[in-house]
């Protein structure tokens, strides 16, 4: 029997359950087909849909065996399919966890964001430090750098005033 059938008498046996703890698969699937129909009329055939529906309850977690071989009880999992009214395949895939949730995505998005942006920040600031501490060191060179032009200044002034091949004298001196 292909898993479609017994999802559909499934459907249809959950759906007439009337007590959670003592229900006949036997005996719903007999009211749902009636005694007119070819499967009642075929014991073998009826047999066979009882146990493989049955099983398959069992298997989905939806029955638990009590005494004899087709008196079921309602787990919890039959019992919200039961209230939820969806039948198996719908209720199924609502019931299955989601790989993706949008509460799970936020989470892990703002994490890497900020994570991301504190290391930026944190490298940043770390490149500013090392400029900070270079700053005293350039500020000595441009204390050297203005007494050199002062003092180079100074000696163009001299210089104006003498001739010019006195001037290269000069030069040549302080060479």
């Amino acid at each position: 029997m292909e898993e479609k059938e017994i999802i559909k008498y499934l459907d249809q046996i959950v759906e007439r359950i009337k007590d959670f703890n003592s229900f006949g698969v036997g005996v719903i699937l007999a009211e749902i087909l009636g005694a007119s129909s070819e499967i009642s009329k075929n014991p073998e055939k009826f047999n066979n849909i009882v146990l493989e529906v049955g099983l398959f309850g069992e298997n989905n977690d939806l029955f638990e065996k009590v005494g004899s071989w087709s008196f079921f009880k309602l787990t919890t999992k039959g019992k919200e399919l039961k209230k939820s009214k969806l039948g198996f395949i719908n209720f199924s895939k609502k019931t299955k966890p989601k790989k993706f949730d949008l509460y799970k995505i936020v989470p892990i998005i703002l994490t890497v964001v900020f994570g991301i942006s504190t290391f930026y920040f944190a490298f940043v600031n770390y490149r500013l430090k090392l400029q900070e501490s270079k700053v005293p060191s350039l500020e000595l060179k441009v204390d050297s750098l203005k007494k050199e032009l002062n003092r180079i200044n100074n000696k163009m002034i001299e210089n104006k005033g003498k001739p010019l091949n006195k001037t290269l004298d000069t030069k040549k001196e302080s060479e």
